[in-house]
């Protein structure tokens, strides 16, 4: 099986095993212009195709005008956006003055994610939109399992879906059974252009010393990572269903 066909066939089971995509969705794509945002952009545009369901994909990047040296240059992929049809429009957002973000932003991937994300609620708020799809995989789900019981001594998960019940939003990740290494051949295979990440600190960040003690971990048991991420779904299964969520 092609390695494209592979990744297809798991975004598109992830799908099904969590409802991410209905009929009459109207998706946003948050896109970083990174390796996986860029392939979950390309797999949700071929599933749309090959698809019977009838929903809408947007494509959004947010410019993080507080956050400098940390800018996309999107013209080298223009040909990429118009080959699948999907339209990219990037959002200027910057802090307000005094927001408590300010101080941690330039220290911590956390405060950062959660100005984006805040960003896409809103957007998808102001637009009529019910779902954001973000590019994690595998071993972001992972990683973010370990961190969090290591940083914070809890075992919550990044969820493969995530309903926002305050925003009547959900956030689907449907990269989320495949791997990284996966990911970075089919992007390679494909020729899908990315661009480079551009974050001043996210070589020093916390979650590189995860990702770098998981490589060394599964190196020592080739299955741990795997082994891993299904047992915390498994969980993260049961607690969806008790709140009364419908899991296919």
């Amino acid at each position: 099986m092609k390695i494209e066909d592979k990744i297809r066939k798991k975004a598109v089971k992830a799908s099904v095993d969590f409802g991410m995509i209905n009929n009459g969705d109207k998706i946003i794509m948050g896109i970083s212009g990174w390796k996986d945002s860029m392939l979950m952009a390309y797999m949700l545009s071929e599933i749309k195709k090959k698809s019977h369901l009838d929903f809408e994909l947007k494509w959004v990047y947010i410019h993080k005008k507080f956050l400098m040296r940390c800018e996309v240059d999107f013209t080298p992929t223009e040909d990429f956006f118009k080959s699948i049809g999907v339209e990219l429009e990037i959002i200027d957002i910057d802090l307000p003055e005094g927001s408590r973000l300010a101080e941690g932003i330039w220290v911590s991937c956390q405060w950062c994610s959660y100005a984006r994300r805040i960003s896409l609620m809103k957007l998808c708020e102001k637009r009529g939109y019910n779902r954001i799809a973000l590019g994690h995989h595998m071993d972001d789900i992972v990683t973010t399992f370990f961190m969090n019981m290591i940083n914070s001594r809890n075992t919550t998960i990044m969820p493969p879906i995530n309903v926002m019940k305050r925003w009547d939003i959900s956030i689907i990740r449907p990269l989320a059974y495949s791997r990284e290494q996966e990911i970075m051949n089919c992007t390679k295979k494909l020729e899908i252009p990315f661009s480079p990440c551009m974050c001043p600190v996210g070589d020093t960040s916390r979650r590189q010393d995860i990702k770098k003690m998981l490589r060394e971990m599964e190196e020592k048991e080739p299955d741990s990572i795997v082994n891993i991420f299904w047992s915390v779904i498994k969980e993260f299964k049961l607690k969806y269903e008790d709140k009364g969520y419908k899991v296919y």
